[in-house]
């Protein structure tokens, strides 16, 4: 006869909060996660007084820092200023970027999961770098670690 198992539901879940409550003592620099509602699984963090929308983009900055590549943090474009419709004020429509390596014609963002709206500000964006400035920077959107570690490389070695 086989023998039975003793986990129960209740056990398992209070196991499963002594390994989170571990994992955070032994990582005082992410503190609290906080859910971003905006995007599927992210969580804002937070290290040196800098706040990030994911640990991805965490992940990302410090592999960047560590790699000694110069870039700019959170730059913001907008893609179409506001304006009045009908006595209404439209909102300006936006995108803010993870980083900009101007050294090599290359814009990061760190996307676990792409939204529709973010996908056409994406479109927009491109428009707008190429219609008003005329360039055409790479774009890449690292989903992972590993694409991000990958990307360090292809900048070092191959950009």
């Amino acid at each position: 006869m086989a023998k039975s198992n003793n986990w129960t539901v209740k056990a398992f879940q209070e196991k499963q909060r002594e390994d989170i409550e571990t994992w955070n003592a032994k990582h005082p620099v992410l503190g609290t996660p906080k859910e971003n509602r905006k995007i599927l699984n992210a969580v804002k963090v937070e290290q040196n007084g800098i706040r990030f929308d994911s640990r991805l983009e965490l992940y990302c900055y410090n592999a960047l820092k560590a790699a000694g590549i110069d870039f700019e943090f959170q730059v913001k474009y907008e893609l179409q200023p506001k304006f009045k419709y009908n006595g209404e004020t439209i909102r300006a429509i936006t995108l803010t970027v993870d980083f900009v390596v101007s050294s090599k014609n290359l814009i990061i963002d760190s996307k676990g999961f792409q939204t529709q709206q973010g996908a056409i500000r994406w479109k927009m964006l491109k428009h707008h770098l190429l219609s008003f400035y005329g360039i055409q920077p790479i774009i890449e959107q690292p989903k992972n670690k590993k694409e991000v570690d990958l990307l360090i490389n292809k900048i070092l070695y191959e950009l």
